[in-house]
């Protein structure tokens, strides 16, 4: 109760179950005043024709490029505490920056093409009409506006009590 709105981008489809989902439009709810609104928008399973991504399924693994200045030295042993251990020179020698980085952290992989590090996240696809039926299961919620905005579905809704 203590904001007018609220918005939620890109991250519900990083929830891996109903429940969370559920929790976190209540979570919305619980923050906006009554009478507010607020939007959420989550990757959808339906794509453009034209879109390089193309989904088979509602719940699955994607790859996520990340850049090695933002990724912190990790020490994959857990007897060790010290996150900036920084790999001998003999492990380093003729790697790249970006080469280290993915042999530091657990299940990450180096893309030699791009020189980055790819880790998979979980993403929850969208169906039509499904945030909507989350939103029907959390009381007080009514949902304004539903739509479809380049591979993503929007929803938004307001807070009746």
């Amino acid at each position: 109760n203590s904001c007018d709105a609220a918005i939620s981008i890109a991250v519900m489809h990083h929830l891996s179950t109903e429940a969370r989902r559920i929790r976190c439009l209540a979570e919305l709810k619980r923050i906006v005043k009554v009478g507010g609104r607020f939007n959420v928008q989550a990757w959808a399973l339906e794509q453009e024709t034209d879109s390089k991504r193309k989904f088979h399924g509602t719940d699955l693994l994607v790859p996520f490029n990340a850049q090695p200045k933002y990724l912190q030295t990790q020490a994959k042993s857990s007897e060790n505490d010290d996150n900036s251990q920084q790999p001998s020179s003999a492990e380093s020698k003729g790697k790249g920056v970006a080469q280290m980085m993915a042999e530091q952290y657990d299940g990450a992989e180096f893309d030699s093409k791009k020189n980055l590090v790819v880790f998979q996240r979980y993403c929850h696809m969208y169906r039509k009409g499904e945030l909507e039926s989350l939103c029907q299961r959390v009381p007080g919620l009514e949902v304004l506006e539903s739509a479809y905005e380049k591979g993503n579905w929007v929803i938004t809704c307001r807070v009746c009590e």
